[in-house]
């Protein structure tokens, strides 16, 4: 029967049969009649547990998520932590780098609304998901099994994060809170350094360009100064209506944190005598601006067009006091440095969805994003402990810096599908384009006098007035002073895909595809130790996969998965620039190749009642080609570069992860979830002729060794996490969760020189979020790192352990209110 107009519309739910009656009308008089089929539609929240639940069950990929909704009743505040909720993942702290199954920052990809986004640090690949607030997130999809559609640079997993977008009631909601380090609050002398970036973390500082001798070249001071009050603090807005077919959600927000941890850096030979053996105290300060707007214009029910906008400007200050012996130097020394990072990041997406015909639909997406990150003004000064005279070995003792990193991306994608009853054809195109200038400069001082200078007032010596007694070193000719060195690298990737679903039966779904990519990888630089040079590459990838489902029942799946994908070096990886820390010096390496990757999954999945699923996981990777850092024989003990590490590495492991109500009566409800990965890795290692052989001559002395474990693979990992929710009369919550995390052992470096390797010791967490809910008023209690385990690193040299690197982030209480109009 065909229904032109529909007035109301009533459906009766009988014991025995469904039947729906629709008022019509017909020229004047309306009637009654029977309607045949019915489609109901409506939102869902994309971030609820269930709705997540609900998806993994009835895809053919594997899928692992993890919702607003956890997010929320977590107190998690960032997606860095989300992150880490999810099985088979940690963070290596100190780096801000996410590990997947035992794989670090370059086998990973980041993307938001599956458009890719850029790092906002030369070091890593990945942005430092720390910056993302999780009030912009719907969710956060961890895509560890490789499809086609994702670009082939894939070795860990996709990390996708889906902003929020408005359906339901207008609201508009502002938030205020503030958080206690209880071992940061009653530092009385938390230094920050002056001239910096200020409050907000805006404030860029910079030198008088011109001949230093004649003017004195820096604008501000060497000393450091107090901060006022070290008590964190946040505030934010959020809003979001539907005007029509036009739905808006908005958010803006600042945060900023203060951290003083007091540890320990140091570095041994083969004997365990100390090449470094520093005490540090370490003051950070940190802030995150965020601002989102997320447009959906649905012109009907088969089309929508969608924009999002993100702003993210974020800034670190770190102020480091270092007292101890360095060989190097071969005196007790005195070490004040100061450093601060201010980096902005604008994305920019447009992409639609599109149900053309009844088995035609289409998805596409463009992006442009632009970062700029720069360290403005860097300061060190080494001091002799018992003189107090500044040492001037290297003008790298004493020195300022500074540094601007731009990165331009382009990035589109067409995704087309057709659906023919048991079959499934998905097929597209994507690409991507990047543009990455980095610019550094590096002024050092020498001295003409010795004198003893007081650590807690260099501008006592070093000022305009003692400008005459200062040699100053650019690393440059004078008719070049401050002409900064560079590198430049663009990477253009055009790839093609394609996927055939076919439903065997009801019980069988298959999934075939492929990608190709053609990459293409230009970069040219200028370097005070390696000079002018370029260099070019190019790579054919062809990437076949995998997927297959199998239910046993209404309840149970079984799931495998093979795939080939490759790991790009990085730009900061190829390009031999070098990048200078207190304790290392790290270059990047020309002679890398791509890593070849063979993956591998079988994975059981059990649904229970909604919301609820346990599973089981063993998964594999076989590694060609691996890369790692690590330091190299023909360079200074602590200087570091990058290698083809290995012939072959193997990863493998098994994940388990259990959501279950505990305890469920009227509206009340007792729950758990948690995960667990076993993992073990091993590496076959290169000869030193074969480093010598690729690396231009650079080679590696290890302990003699022939295979070792892989970097960044621990040994276990576990999320347990026990909640309670309460509902009360007229919208009234209480949840109250309780997490526990714990990260073991792994490598943190291989050993060279004949030293030991570097282990990163377990660590523990323990947070509590108390969350009460009244109609329009939130207040949340959040307790984080309870336990305050030690970061640690391990320098093992035969059976005894020597600290490389410990300090403790500190325990926090925080008070969080917010207002729903």
């Amino acid at each position: 029967m065909k229904i032109r107009k529909l007035n109301v519309a009533v459906l009766f739910l009988l014991s025995t049969t469904t039947v729906v009656y629709g008022q019509i009308k017909i020229g004047a008089a309306p009637r009654e009649e029977n309607i045949e089929g019915v489609a109901l539609k409506g939102s869902v929240k994309k971030g609820s547990e269930n709705n997540i639940i609900s998806l993994q069950r009835k895809s053919v990929e594997v899928i692992e998520r993890v919702g607003s909704a956890q997010l929320e009743k977590q107190g998690i505040g960032d997606a860095a932590t989300a992150v880490t909720k999810a099985s088979g993942t940690q963070k290596q702290e100190g780096s801000g780098q996410i590990f997947i199954r035992g794989l670090g920052d370059r086998y990973n990809a980041t993307s938001l609304n599956g458009l890719p986004i850029p790092s906002d640090n030369p070091e890593f690949k990945n942005i430092d998901l720390g910056i993302f607030k999780t009030s912009v997130i719907e969710y956060i999809s961890l895509d560890k099994v490789y499809n086609p559609k994702f670009s082939g640079d894939f070795g860990g997993a996709n990390i996708n994060i889906v902003s929020k977008e408005h359906s339901g009631k207008p609201y508009f909601k502002v938030g205020i809170g503030s958080r206690v380090n209880l071992q940061t609050f009653d530092k009385n002398h938390f230094k920050l350094q002056a001239g910096g970036p200020g409050f907000f973390g805006y404030k860029e500082t910079t030198f008088r360009k011109g001949n230093p001798n004649v003017q004195y070249p820096f604008t501000t001071r060497w000393n450091f100064k107090n901060a006022a009050n070290p008590f964190n603090s946040n505030m934010d807005i959020e809003g979001g209506a539907t005007l029509g077919k036009l739905s808006v959600f908005g958010y803006a927000g600042f945060e900023n944190g203060y951290v003083y941890s007091a540890g320990k850096e140091g570095f041994y030979d083969a004997t365990g005598d100390a090449i470094k053996a520093l005490d540090v105290d370490r003051y950070t300060y940190s802030t995150n601006s965020t601002a989102l707007v997320n447009l959906a214009y649905k012109i009907n029910t088969s089309h929508k067009i969608s924009y999002t906008t993100n702003f993210v400007h974020s800034s670190a200050q770190d102020a480091r006091f270092f007292r101890g012996y360095m060989r190097e130097i071969g005196t007790d020394i005195i070490i004040n440095r100061g450093d601060n990072k201010l980096t902005s990041t604008l994305i920019n997406q447009l992409y639609g969805n599109h149900k053309i015909t009844g088995s035609w639909a289409a998805d596409w997406g463009v992006s442009y994003n632009r970062m700029d990150s720069k360290r403005p003004d860097r300061l060190q000064n080494t001091f002799d402990a018992i003189s107090l005279n500044l040492i001037a070995a290297s003008t790298i003792n004493n020195h300022r810096y500074f540094d601007a990193l731009t990165d331009n991306t382009l990035n589109g994608f067409i995704n087309i599908s057709k659906q023919v009853e048991d079959l499934k054809i998905n097929f597209g195109y994507s690409a991507s384009s990047k543009d990455r200038q980095f610019d550094n400069t590096t002024i050092g001082l020498n001295f003409d006098i010795q004198t003893p200078v007081n650590p807690d007032n260099v501008d006592a010596f070093i000022n305009a007035s003692n400008n005459g007694i200062i040699r100053y070193n650019t690393f440059r000719n004078d008719n070049e002073r401050y002409d900064p060195f560079y590198y430049h690298f663009k990477q253009n990737i055009q790839a093609g895909f394609a996927n055939v679903d076919y439903k065997f039966s009801d019980r069988l779904v298959v999934q075939l595809g492929g990608r190709f990519d053609h990459v293409d990888l230009q970069s040219k630089w200028d370097d005070a130790i390696f000079g002018k040079d370029k260099s070019n590459k190019t790579y054919n990838k062809f990437l076949p996969a995998l997927n297959a489902k199998y239910s046993l029942d209404d309840r149970q799946n079984i799931r495998f998965s093979a795939s080939k994908t490759y790991t790009l070096p990085q730009a900061k990886e190829l390009v031999p620039t070098g990048y200078y820390d207190v304790t290392t010096n790290v270059y990047g390496n020309p002679f890398l190749s791509p890593s070849d990757n063979y993956n591998v999954d079988l994975k059981w999945e059990l649904f229970g009642k909604a919301g609820e699923v346990f599973s089981v996981t063993a998964f594999g990777k076989y590694i060609e080609n691996p890369i790692a850092r690590t330091t190299f024989s023909t360079a200074a003990s602590s200087d570091m570069t990058y290698f083809n590490i290995a012939n072959s590495g193997v990863v493998a492991g098994a994940e388990m992860e259990f959501r279950k109500d505990i305890y469920k009566s009227g509206n009340s409800r007792l729950y758990t979830f948690l995960n667990a990965t076993y993992m073990h890795s091993n590496q076959k290692l290169k000869t030193e002729a074969e480093f010598a052989k690729e690396n231009g001559g650079k080679t590696v002395q290890f302990n003699g060794q022939k295979t070792d474990a892989m970097q960044g693979v621990a040994d276990f990992l576990a999320n347990i996490n026990l909640g309670y929710t309460q509902k009360f009369r007229s919208e009234n919550t209480v949840d109250f969760v309780i997490s526990y995390s714990y990260v073991g052992k792994s490598l943190y470096a291989l050993g060279t020189n004949k030293t030991g390797n570097f282990y990163e010791s377990p660590i523990h967490l323990l947070d509590a979020n108390l969350k009460f809910n009244f109609k329009q008023i939130g207040v949340g209690v959040t307790a984080k790192n309870l336990i305050n385990s030690d970061n640690k690193i391990e320098q093992m040299i035969g059976e005894v352990g020597y600290t490389n690197r410990s300090y403790t982030k500190g325990r926090e209480i925080g008070l969080n209110l917010s207002y729903e109009f």
